[in-house]
């Protein structure tokens, strides 16, 4: 009796206290020795039962490597938080780091299976979950020493590693299957143009059951690559190797769980060196790697084998015999690629397969929050469109109330700024409206009354007239009138004014008001003025030009008729010396004096004309009368210069209206630059052919052919601009004042080659009546 309740009291207090209970009732009641015996026994074993039954369940994590290996991690991780999460009862959860990449001899691993054996002696776990490849094999080999037939859920376990096992029926879990054959095809898509590829593995024993995996991958693919194997290197020979791979490769890289010299890594933290030192995309089957550089891959995030894993353990835990669970592939395989590795190497998102999930990509406000955002912009529309129709109201009516009298101040100053005055004039209720510049512009006070009679008043009388008729005319309809009036301001001060007036009509097409402008033009007439007049000096001194040049031959031909009427004067005298004179000859060597004298008087009369200064006149000038008198005065230089003038005169009378004087100087001018252009041509051929013709728009054409040397090509297009000459001593105005003049008097003058040879001028005046008579 005494071992039961000492058993008891092993077993917990609380069955003790309970024994000692019942044997107080039992003795109290006057049972029996044996039923009390037996009794107190059954009683024993239903509370240690259910003290079991009140111990938590264990669950024991076996990391194959040590605790830097994210996979391993992160499988876990995910384990944990799944048994936690779904487990019905307390729950104990150890884990223990085998360190088997680091450590591969028989001893270490004999040291760390006593290690485990001696830990969880006395309190053996219910469940083995293995992480990592290198932990199964480890579990099978030691499972009898550390917890004898305790059932065991693998992880990360190649289909290969798991036929080659030959497991015992309480031992499942998940096989995760790396596709090196869809993440190459991932890398194809990415990079189509691609011809060479290269492949990274360790010389670790994972690294070379990967090595011998991409082989018989690689050869069994339909595309050929030139494939160089970066298998079994040191650490320091492979990343050389890596920066001297090709910018437009393929690179894929497996595991580098040791270099060939022993060196051990963790293959996670050897994708980012790799990544950073590559020129060319690194692609990858593990879902750790995707972060650290590499593109990505077809792989299975090791947080969804940690959630299958658990999720076999706790059906075990519940009672399920683990030889009815087969072992199962990961469904959560897929496409995942980083989005700062494409940015990177510059590869598109579009080319991805279907699926793809793209991590590290910053989501868009509208991506995270599509509903919230389309509603919000639905009610900001809405809330919008309501402001703005209140907005536009509110806006029309301030618009109506201030347009008118924001537009004339616009237009007012802007007019007062270019000088004009703005007026206008309703007919039906003979009112004039006009800016204060308008005021200003006439002379008109502020209190004097704005009528159309005080604005004509302050007209010069002798443009009131043009004033009036230019309003009546700007009363029919679509119709404006421009004029120019001066305006006498107050203090007799002229000044010019510019009228534009223009009507507008009413609905039935009566014009019912006057509107338009008024612009000082003073300084613009003045500097016209000032222009007329300095053309005019030009003029005179081209002319004063002209007949300094034929200065010799003017003295010549008025010495010849002074030198007949010596002669004639001396003949007289003697014939009226005899003593019985001959009265008829005497009488016709007074007749031949008094022609000589008119023919003297005459070119000086054409000298002084020539010679005058003075304003334009106009008068009726007779073109072929013109021509005789210009050749006449040039009669003397002609034969100095052994030249021929021809005429060849239309038998007609062309009257033009215009100064004689101008016109004249336009003739001589184009006459002598026709002599000057002969002066290298042989005498027998030097000839000036003067003709004039009436064309058929009412225009009369004087003709002025030459034989010289024409116009070069050089001269082409510039004979008529200011200041361009082509003699040594010329000014270069000759011309450009004889294209002035003639446009002054609406003509049109023309300087061409011949096609036999020389130049021809031709200037075109218009005919003031119809050519009647005879020249």
């Amino acid at each position: 009796m005494l071992s039961i309740i000492r058993a008891a009291y092993l077993r917990g207090a609380r069955s003790c206290e309970f024994v000692l209970v019942y044997f107080g009732v039992a003795a109290f009641s006057g049972m029996t020795r044996t039923r009390i015996v037996r009794w107190s026994l059954l009683l024993l074993f239903l509370y240690a039962a259910e003290s079991r039954a009140a111990e938590p369940q264990r669950v024991l994590m076996l990391h194959a490597f040590n605790y830097t290996f994210p996979a391993t991690t992160l499988i876990a991780d995910g384990a944990r938080k799944r048994l936690l999460e779904r487990s019905p009862q307390r729950l104990e959860i150890d884990a223990d780091f085998l360190d088997l990449g680091r450590h591969t001899d028989a001893a270490y691993e004999a040291r760390i299976a006593e290690f485990l054996r001696t830990k969880y002696e006395k309190r053996p776990p219910d469940v083995v979950i293995t992480l990592g490849s290198a932990a199964l094999p480890f579990i099978v080999r030691h499972r009898d020493e550390i917890a004898p037939n305790v059932p065991v859920v693998f992880t990360a376990i190649s289909p290969q590693s798991y036929g080659a096992l030959q497991l015992p029926p309480n031992i499942t879990g998940i096989i995760s299957e790396f596709n090196l054959d869809k993440t190459l095809a991932l890398a194809e898509r990415l990079q189509p143009k691609a011809t060479r590829l290269f492949v990274i593995a360790g010389s670790g024993q994972v690294d070379r059951r990967w090595q011998s995996v991409a082989r018989k991958t690689i050869e069994g693919r339909e595309r050929n690559y030139e494939v160089t194997y970066l298998f079994d290197r040191s650490h320091a020979e492979l990343m050389e190797e890596v920066k001297n791979i090709p910018r437009d490769a393929i690179v894929v890289y497996l595991t580098l769980f040791a270099d060939s010299r022993g060196n051990t890594f963790v293959p996670a933290e050897m994708a980012g060196s790799l990544a950073a030192a590559s020129p060319a995309p690194l692609y990858a089957p593990y879902d750790t790697y995707i972060g650290n550089g590499i593109v990505g891959g077809f792989v299975e995030t090791f947080e969804s084998v940690g959630i299958e894993a658990a999720d076999m353990a706790l059906q075990i835990l519940a009672g399920k015999d683990p030889a009815t669970i087969a072992p199962q592939t990961n469904p959560g395989q897929a496409y995942r690629v980083d989005y700062r590795a494409l940015a990177r190497w510059m590869l598109q998102e579009s080319k991805l397969p279907p699926g793809t999930v793209v991590l590290f990509k910053k989501p868009t406000i509208w991506t995270e929050h599509r509903g919230i955002v389309s509603a919000a912009i639905l009610i900001v529309a809405l809330q919008s469109l309501i402001v703005a129709a209140l907005l536009i109201q509110r806006r029309r009516r301030l618009r109506a109330e201030n347009l008118l009298k924001e537009s004339e101040e616009r237009m007012t100053f802007a007019a007062a700024a270019a000088n004009i005055g703005l007026w206008q004039f309703d007919q039906h209720r003979n009112e004039l409206w006009a800016t204060e510049h308008c005021r200003a512009m006439f002379g008109l006070a502020r209190d004097v009354p704005l009528t159309r009679d005080a604005f004509l008043a302050a007209v010069h009388p002798d443009d009131l007239q043009i004033a009036t008729q230019s309003l009546q005319r700007s009363l029919e309809p679509e119709q404006s009138a421009i004029s120019d009036v001066r305006i006498i301001l107050p203090g007799e001060e002229v000044r010019w004014v510019r009228m534009r007036a223009r009507s507008r009509s009413d609905g039935d097409g009566r014009p019912d008001h006057l509107g338009g402008i008024f612009i000082d033009i003073t300084e613009q007439k003045s500097a016209e003025a000032e222009v007329a007049l300095q053309r005019r000096e030009v003029e005179h001194l081209m002319r004063v030009s002209v007949l300094g040049e034929l200065s010799g031959s003017i003295a010549h031909e008025v010495n010849q008729p002074l030198t007949a009427i010596l002669s004639n004067a001396q003949a007289a005298l003697h014939l009226l010396a005899q003593e019985s004179p001959d009265l008829i000859e005497i009488r016709d060597a007074l007749e031949e004096i008094v022609h000589e004298d008119n023919r003297a008087g005459e070119v000086i009369h054409r000298l002084r004309g020539l010679l005058r200064k003075g304003e334009r006149k106009a008068e009726n000038v007779n073109i072929n009368d013109l021509v005789r008198s210009t050749i006449s005065l040039l009669n003397s230089e002609l034969i100095g210069r052994d030249i021929v003038a021809r005429l060849d005169l239309e038998n007609t009378v062309f009257l033009t209206r215009g100064d004689s004087v101008q016109l004249q100087q336009v003739l001589l001018n184009l006459v002598m630059n026709a002599m000057d252009a002969m002066a290298s041509t042989p005498m027998t051929q030097r000839f000036i052919l003067i003709s004039t013709r009436a064309v058929q728009t009412g225009m009369v054409d004087v003709r002025v052919k030459d034989r010289g040397h024409g116009i070069r090509p050089k001269e082409n297009g510039r004979v008529f601009e200011p200041f361009y000459t082509t003699k040594d001593h010329g000014l270069g105005l000759g011309l450009t004042l004889c294209s002035t003049i003639i446009q002054a008097h609406q003509g049109r003058l023309t300087l061409v080659n011949d096609d036999g040879g020389g130049a021809v001028a031709v200037f075109s005046l218009p005919i003031q009546q119809p050519a009647t008579g005879i020249a």
